[in-house]
């Protein structure tokens, strides 16, 4: 028996707890669990072990867990051993090539969302100024469109990596890296002038 990774435990807590979030209410370690086994599919909550719980403001919640599971693994023709299932359920498994793509997804989506709310602020900054900010990172970027025209700094793509931005007067490119983290690479996000031209299709 082995843990699932972290990030996979706390995606699924971020999924699970947004009905909790806008109740404003006190999560207990038993509510927590049972969500927990309710959005991974177990199908006993005694598997789901609370560490802790941290009470954040506006009704979120951050929930250190911890539990069990069954993965199966296959060997490939060099040899070579691979997790290619992990167990949810009484003879229910789920494919972790699933979930990583549906985790993968979920990012490009996310991060092209953060990419279109920034070029929205920009397009305001166009409109205000008569020009659009100009500018040679994602930090130099945040710090004229924040707090005027953007109420939440954004300098972090889905996978923790900075945006890169490169801006003059008339035209601006923005870019998440992507997965691997390298900008030019074919899984950039790229918005440029107020239009996505690569990635992240919504």
């Amino acid at each position: 028996m082995k843990s699932l990774p972290r990030a996979l435990v706390l995606t699924s807590l971020a999924l699970s707890l947004i009905g909790i979030a806008a109740f404003a209410r006190v999560l207990g370690a038993r509510e927590a669990r049972e969500r927990i086994a309710q959005t991974l599919g177990f199908d006993k909550t005694d598997k789901v072990h609370i560490k802790n719980i941290n009470r954040g403001l506006g009704g979120e919640a951050i929930v250190e867990a911890q539990f069990d599971a069954a993965f199966r693994f296959t060997q490939d023709k060099s040899g070579k051993w691979q997790p290619i299932e992990v167990r949810a359920g009484d003879r229910q498994w789920e494919s972790i090539e699933l979930i990583q793509t549906a985790l993968r997804k979920e990012k490009a989506l996310r991060t092209g969302a953060d990419l279109r709310t920034i070029a929205t602020a920009l397009e305001a900054y166009r409109r205000d100024r008569g020009s659009y900010v100009c500018a040679d990172s994602g930090a130099a970027l945040m710090d004229q469109l924040s707090p005027a025209y953007l109420s939440t700094i954004i300098r972090l793509d889905a996978w923790s990596h900075e945006l890169d931005y490169k801006g003059s007067a008339t035209a601006y490119r923005l870019v998440s890296p992507g997965p691997d983290g390298k900008s030019g690479t074919d899984d950039d996000i790229v918005f440029e002038n107020g239009q996505l031209v690569k990635g992240a299709n919504e």
